[in-house]
């Protein structure tokens, strides 16, 4: 199926090719001539916005219904595990480790993102790298694309769960979290990602997605327990335990090396480079379309990746210069909001 409004003598027209194993560069080089070649003006034929861009949706887009109720009593049912999870932690661990009493707010959200953080990267990583190999080779995802293709049922259970995740997160940010100064910002993530996971499975775009999943998913799990080992150092009557003091060092180390590792090395290498570059060359020919906005999806996400790692380095800084033992949340590093 050939793309709908690109006409025959333009599709001939892009030259040059893709890199197997890009670099920054290639991902500006490459995709300034990819997106040049792409929105010229001549490329496209009897295009109107916004009507071709809601055709193009009808099109390409599909989705059962039952596909947004099983997301959203996921949802509902996260949500309910939650509620029962934190009274858990609440009543038998809090209880024990005989914590100051700020802290007793916070730790059974933090243990509790831990847990399920821990859980869907887990799952994420035995389909990246045993069950599929998009990962080493992300410039085959387009190959097989087609709107009709089926989602394996192993990457749809994966979606409901993580698009039933950011569903319960907007509900737990605005009803269970302690607010902190960038509340807006976080709902705009999680409607952001719920944007994203929707689009990309609506358009079969789901290979990409198992990417993203991948790249994001690890960096909370050493976030969240860095946050747990730092609210339990210090215990009423001013008792400090020393070992989890260092721990939280440790794992705050991992959890800044996983940013630069998995969310600004392979993120824009793998993902935005096969969303942006390879798409054009291997995906066009099938018809697939939507390439502006699923790009500006993903490239938003990039800057507030960006934007939080300001935060990340400040307080690595701190730690670095002994200027602050403060090691946990980068979203505490302000002073928490009411």
């Amino acid at each position: 199926m050939a793309h709908p409004y690109m006409s025959t003598e333009a599709n001939e027209g892009l030259t040059g090719n893709f890199s197997m194993s890009p670099s920054y560069i290639d991902l500006l080089i490459d995709l300034r001539r990819t997106v040049m070649w792409y929105y010229s003006p001549t490329m496209w034929r009897d295009y109107v916005f916004p009507t071709s861009l809601i055709n193009g949706f009808t099109r390409q887009c599909y989705f059962q219904q039952n596909d947004v109720y099983y997301t959203l009593l996921i949802a509902v049912f996260i949500t309910l595990i939650r509620y029962a999870f934190e009274s858990c932690i609440s009543t038998l661990l809090i209880s024990r480790l005989n914590l100051i009493e700020m802290n007793k707010k916070k730790i059974p959200e933090s243990a509790w993102k831990c847990f399920l953080y821990t859980f869907t990267w887990s799952y994420c990583f035995y389909l990246v790298r045993y069950r599929y190999d998009y990962f080493d080779q992300p410039y085959l995802i387009w190959d097989d694309w087609s709107p009709e293709m089926l989602i394996p049922f192993d990457i749809k259970l994966l979606y409901f769960v993580e698009c039933g995740f950011y569903v319960h997160s907007i509900y737990a940010t605005i009803f269970m979290d302690l607010k902190r100064k960038d509340y807006l910002i976080m709902l705009l993530h999680h409607v952001l990602t719920i944007a994203l996971i929707s689009l990309s499975y609506c358009t079969r775009y789901h290979k990409i997605g198992l990417l993203v999943f991948f790249m994001h998913d690890i960096t909370d799990i050493f976030l969240e327990a860095t946050k747990l080992m730092r609210y339990i150092i210090v215990r009423q009557g001013g008792q400090k335990y020393h070992m989890w003091y260092h721990a939280s060092h440790g794992s705050f180390g991992i959890f800044v090396v996983c940013w630069f590792i998995f969310r600004l090395y392979w993120f824009p290498l793998k993902v935005l480079y096969s969303s942006g570059v390879v798409f054009v060359y291997r995906a066009l020919s099938n018809g697939c379309g939507l390439h502006g906005l699923f790009n500006s999806l993903l490239w938003i996400l990039l800057t507030l990746n960006l934007y939080w790692l300001y935060f990340i380095l400040k307080i690595f800084y701190k730690l670095v210069t002994g200027s602050s033992s403060d090691g946990g949340d980068i979203r505490e590093s302000e002073d928490e909001i009411s």
